[in-house]
């Protein structure tokens, strides 16, 4: 059996859980999750997690993680390596699924993220330095770097000027890597925008018919402050059960960050990504399933 890889992603809302899970089992595969805010327990109805025990189809890399639990790229990039080529040594198709662009990215490509940790002691010492002249300092370092990052995105100023001036290799050298390590197919669904917008805005709504308010209350009794959790939606239902917020504004806000988020995918799987697009019609659902299952027949197939 060849060694390849199947990417399954898309934006939030977009349908990926239900589209890989029919296209794992037709192809004898297993998934490897790719979306960050899913690999962390307890947070279910906010992440729209899969209860695997309602498929026969195996998962890895999901539901592993404390909330407040220490987890990089880097500890992604060799987790998911590993279980790719596990998955390789029993003959299984792995399908690497997603919306996490940067997970993706990380594992696919040559992407060297063995630099030591961000060091806050580090950006403290450049605390009193505007963005601008934060940004010059890249430039004179890695002007490459300085290109590809914007001047006012100053963590990640920091953290290649950090890698550029303690380490060998320029953080520029990753950005510039665009060949997969794998034989992999890359398809990216989507779908027209008023029709992915009213999606994510119906699936909020029943996130919160699940008991997403009950989910979070149940962080806090084990003593997890929502302030700290980054995936949308909890920080904001803790104003609202701080009273903070009404209801009604929570909702408002979850959805238009949500929509920003799957605009913001979208640019990605664009411009970093070699994707195959796949549109889906929701009311002829078979056919991309049909369409995605012949690419991916037709590219086990070659040699």
């Amino acid at each position: 059996m060849s060694h390849k890889v199947i990417v399954l992603t898309g934006p939030t809302g977009v349908g990926k859980t239900e589209i890989s899970l029919k296209l794992a089992a037709m192809f004898h595969g297993e998934i490897i999750n790719a979306d960050a805010s899913q690999v962390r327990r307890k947070l279910n109805i906010g992440t729209a997690k899969i209860d695997v025990n309602t498929t026969n189809i195996k998962h890895h890399l999901l539901d592993f993680l404390d909330v407040t639990e220490n987890f990089s790229i880097f500890d992604y990039q060799n987790m998911a390596r590993k279980q790719i080529a596990e998955l390789f040594k029993n003959e299984k198709v792995p399908f690497l699924v997603g919306g996490s662009g940067l997970y993706l990215n990380a594992v696919l490509y040559d992407y060297d993220l063995s630099a030591s940790s961000r060091n806050e002691e580090f950006a403290q010492q450049f605390a009193h330095v505007s963005d601008d002249d934060l940004h010059k300092q890249l430039q004179e370092v890695d002007p490459l770097a300085a290109c590809k990052i914007p001047r006012n995105n100053r963590r990640r100023v920091l953290r290649a000027l950090e890698i550029a001036m303690s380490e060998t290799k320029k953080i520029s050298t990753n950005i510039t890597k665009n060949s997969p390590i794998y034989d992999c197919l890359l398809i990216c669904f989507n779908t027209e925008r008023s029709k992915l917008y009213e999606r994510i805005n119906n699936r909020v709504e029943a996130m919160f018919a699940a008991g997403w308010i009950k989910e979070c209350q149940d962080l806090i009794a084990d003593g997890i402050e929502l302030s700290q959790i980054k995936d949308i939606g909890y920080q904001e239902i803790g104003k609202y059960l701080q009273g903070l917020l009404t209801l009604e504004q929570v909702k408002a806000m979850i959805k238009q960050k949500t929509r920003n988020y799957a605009k913001r995918q979208l640019t990605w799987f664009r411009n970093k990504m070699e994707c195959q697009f796949i549109t889906i019609d929701y009311e002829n659902r078979e056919d991309h399933i049909k369409q995605t299952s012949e690419m991916i027949n037709q590219f086990l197939e070659e040699i």
